[in-house]
């Protein structure tokens, strides 16, 4: 099917370059209902992607134009050409003013470690159903389960002289848990995807569930607080710390919707924490992780931000090339340096602790942030209360001096960042 593409391609006077990218994907299946297997089944796919360029002039300028498109294994030589064919038409549409595709660097790739999820996940299922329906100190129980280990073999192929390919592997599952202990039933349904079949992970993953589940079903609606220290944890960290990666964005810098200037800080030099983001393409823990971007850069790491100053962006060809600077890549792995405490320092007086939004928001070029949470736990004196409705709004230019964030890290989908973001002096709109 490759060179099949390739000769196409080559077919097409008006393409310049072009980007192949091949994907193979093996997936074993397992649905469970109550605590009984349901369905098990396997499926193989095959998907070619192609992105092709063409090069034109108007008016004594030089243009850039692209368009993608799905080849299925299934389709036949006939309606691939004309997919391309369509392609490149609307291709001579795009007035991108021109830039020129990355070359293969000759340089060796650090790829991503895998691992063997479906063999896995077929020798550990035993202790897999035990940690899905062992019993757990909660009112709440698990549902149902849909379990997926997926292999893929992933290779990505330019007309610049790129040729990689690296393998990836994903376990992911859909738990549903329920809990009857208070006025109403609540149900409460989520997916997660791990790198491999991790069996701490996975009963961590489990434990905090069945706590959330029975946490709002005991949950009242607050009343509004003021001045309160609120902690953030869960996927809502991860988002809020991809605000300095989408900052520090070429693309973002060359739109004049960026605050991050090369070499200049970002927080003051007597922030509270001292901020510092890697990009790391090859992170263990995340899931999409890759040695090459879309369009075929080889990456690398490179620190991001080091103690609050920008030291580089993350690039696409294009935007580099506009902006004059070295091309890194498009990598959205990263991992961050821990806090100057540990999140037990910051649970000693009254504090308000998010688990859980209903949707978290960041506005990428203002900063404001926040949304209404489904389940928070308000402590003071030692006493835990469960929380919903309540909301909060916030601007992480306005937050990001005094803000404080764990020691501890967590692995989550695509960075090593804080466990927890610590902010002093919310207002918690409620009742």
């Amino acid at each position: 099917m490759t060179e099949l593409l390739k000769s196409l391609l080559d077919k097409l006077n008006s393409v310049s370059a072009w980007i192949i990218s091949k994907e193979e994907r093996n997936t074993a299946e397992l649905f469970l209902i109550k605590d009984k297997v349901d369905m098990n089944r396997a499926c193989e796919t095959l998907e070619y992607s192609v992105r092709l360029f063409v090069d034109f002039a108007e008016n004594g300028s030089k243009y850039k134009g692209d368009a993608t498109v799905i080849i299925s294994g299934a389709d036949s030589p006939e309606e691939i050409e004309e997919k391309l064919q369509k392609a490149a038409l609307a291709a001579g549409f795009v007035r991108n003013p021109w830039y020129d595709l990355p070359a293969d660097s000759g340089e060796e790739v650090k790829k991503p470690e895998t691992f063997q999820s479906i063999a896995d996940l077929k020798a550990h299922f035993d202790e897999i159903h035990h940690i899905l329906y062992k019993e757990y100190p909660y009112s709440s129980k698990m549902n149902s389960c849909e379990l997926f280990a997926i292999e893929s073999h992933r290779h990505v192929l330019t007309s610049k002289g790129v040729d990689v390919a690296h393998d990836k592997s994903e376990f992911l599952f859909e738990i549903v848990t329920d809990s009857s202990q208070g006025k109403e039933p609540v149900e409460i349904f989520n997916d997660y995807t791990l790198t491999s079949v991790d069996l701490k992970k996975l009963e961590q993953i489990v434990d905090k569930q069945l706590m959330e589940t029975e946490g709002r079903a005991l949950a009242v609606r607050n009343p509004k607080y003021e001045n309160i220290r609120v902690i953030l944890s869960g996927d809502a960290v991860e988002e809020f710390f991809y605000f300095y990666w989408e900052q520090a964005n070429a693309a973002a810098v060359y739109q004049q919707m960026s605050r991050a200037r090369l070499g200049e800080r970002f927080l003051a030099e007597d922030a509270r924490e001292h901020l510092n983001l890697r990009i790391n393409p090859a992170l263990k823990t995340a899931i999409n992780a890759a040695p090459v971007d879309a369009e075929g850069t080889k990456l690398k790491a490179y620190p991001l931000i080091e103690d609050g100053v920008v030291k580089n962006f993350v690039t696409s060809a294009k935007f580099a090339q506009y902006l004059n600077i070295p091309h890194l890549g498009q990598s959205a792995q990263f991992e961050m340096d821990g806090g100057s405490e540990s999140l037990s320092h910051y649970t000693q007086g009254e504090y308000i602790e998010i688990l859980v939004f209903s949707s978290f928001l960041v506005d990428s070029a203002t900063g404001s942030f926040g949304g209404e949470f489904r389940l928070a736990k308000h402590v003071k004196d030692g006493k835990v209360q469960y929380i919903t409705g309540g909301s909060i709004s916030e601007n992480i230019f306005h937050v990001q001096n005094t803000m404080h964030f764990s020691k501890e890290l967590e692995a989550r989908k695509n960075t090593l960042t804080p466990k927890a973001l610590i902010l002093d002096g919310v207002t918690v709109a409620g009742e």
